[in-house]
């Protein structure tokens, strides 16, 4: 997530900005190699340049001033002002193409350097290199325009930081300074100051790449374990496809006796939770019930029935005196969450699509044939309204988790990437020697 490597990339630069005599650290004048490590150093912070710059392309379309502007006529189509994020964007495009270093390769961001200070610069271009893949344009696409101010903010306080930087480094053989270092500096304060002018959504931490989620396979995990990792695989290959009406009525079935079973183990741990299970439970029991009238043939999902169906076997086995951790007990949480919002984007959007139609009674006449039973005449047609039907109200008004709200700060990274923007040397004492 960008939150992991946003966050790293603010703390290579804090520990950056805290070091002085930067010529002696990198092995001092008499050091053959310094400017090698130098160039290495150059190769590095052209990845940083480089998702800095994919990052305010990529935010481009959101970013707005906040800055007062004069009243204009909104019928007169006139020239956009210029913003400190576009001139920040500007600055930063001319440093990274009028720059001669190259971008390090593979090797050099995974080779660790016996050098500690080159060391922070290669985790700092390992970092940028992995950020690429958080703000890139099919990524960024999802995000707000609070959660692209916060992102500016992060570019912001990295281009000054560089800046910084850059002046420290100068006298190191063969450095080669930003192009217009002043202008990409004014550039990134007036940016900064432009965004803590609105309200940055700092949630853009939990955006970005994921890797891909998969079943585990191999052996059954012992005890609890294992009725974990059957109801990982259910809500993976869930996600993964569609379920026609008979698979998802064993789903949720399997939920139902899940939630019930499990509810006593939570008790003795933590007595809301068990609460909350026994609802879900008593939710999945009325859904149970509607689903009866609805029907369709569309979709597979078996492989997704067979692993709730083995949940519940693998937890009939379990002792009932047998303590499960509150860690596992916050991983069926988590993937109760995923399972029911799952279930209920399925019933909805199949529904309203027509892939589950309804069941309705056909009156017939009686023609007296002889049989002892009179079979009912049914059939199956699409819904109309969606809203009427109880099931649907179920999975809207109960089924579906209810969205978290949480305030999220800027975090510690960026506060300590400030402090470091600001820090200054303690003086020497005029008497201690020097080395």
């Amino acid at each position: 997530m960008y939150g992991e490597n946003g966050a790293a990339m603010r703390r290579e630069l804090a520990a950056l900005l805290r070091q002085h005599r930067i010529q002696h650290r990198i092995g001092g004048p008499a050091q053959p190699d310094r400017a090698a490590l130098g160039q290495q150093i150059l190769q590095y912070r052209q990845n940083l340049l480089i998702w800095c710059t994919q990052a305010m392309q990529a935010t481009s379309p959101l970013l707005f001033s906040n800055l007062p502007t004069k009243q204009a006529n909104p019928f007169r189509v006139g020239r956009p002002g210029i913003t400190g994020a576009g001139e920040l964007a500007r600055a930063l495009e001319h440093a990274k193409a009028h720059s001669s270093a190259q971008a390090a390769s593979i090797e050099q961001l995974t080779t660790p350097s016996d050098n500690p200070v080159v060391e922070h610069w290669r985790e700092l271009a390992r970092a940028a290199v992995l950020a690429e893949h958080d703000t890139a344009p099919e990524v960024a696409s999802h995000l707000n325009a609070p959660q692209a101010q916060a992102l500016v903010g992060d570019v912001a306080a990295v281009a000054q930081a560089l800046v910084v930087l850059d002046q420290r480094y100068k006298n190191t053989p063969g450095w080669e300074q930003l192009p217009q270092a002043a202008r990409l500096g004014w550039a990134a304060l007036a940016a900064a100051l432009d965004v803590n002018l609105g309200q940055p959504d700092y949630t853009v931490d939990r955006s970005g790449w994921r890797p891909t989620t998969k079943p585990i396979l191999g052996p059954t995990k012992p005890g609890i374990l294992g009725v974990l990792q059957a109801e990982h695989n259910l809500a993976v290959r869930l996600n993964r496809s569609s379920p026609r009406m008979t698979n998802l009525r064993l789903i949720v079935d399997s939920q139902r006796i899940l939630s019930s079973r499990l509810a006593p183990f939570a008790t003795r741990i933590d007595i809301g939770l068990a609460e909350r299970w026994l609802n879900r439970a008593a939710t999945y029991t009325t859904l149970q019930r509607q689903l009866r009238g609805i029907g369709g043939r569309l979709g597979d999902c078996g492989l997704a029935a067979a692993d709730g169906a083995n949940a519940v076997t693998r937890l009939s086995t379990l002792p009932s005196d047998t303590i499960v951790e509150p860690r596992t007990l916050g991983g069926f949480q988590t993937l109760f969450h995923q399972i029911d919002t799952r279930i209920a984007d399925v019933v909805e959007d199949g529904i309203e699509r027509g892939s589950f139609v309804k069941r309705v009674t056909v009156p017939r006449l009686v023609t007296g044939t002889g049989q002892l039973v009179q079979p009912v005449r049914e059939r199956y047609l699409p819904v109309t309204r969606p809203s009427d039907l109880d099931v649907v109200q179920t999975v809207r008004n109960e089924l579906r988790p209810r969205p978290h709200i949480e305030a999220v700060g800027p975090g510690p990274t960026r506060a300590d990437l400030h402090e470091a923007l600001i820090h200054r040397p303690e003086p020497r004492d005029p008497g201690s020697l020097e080395l």
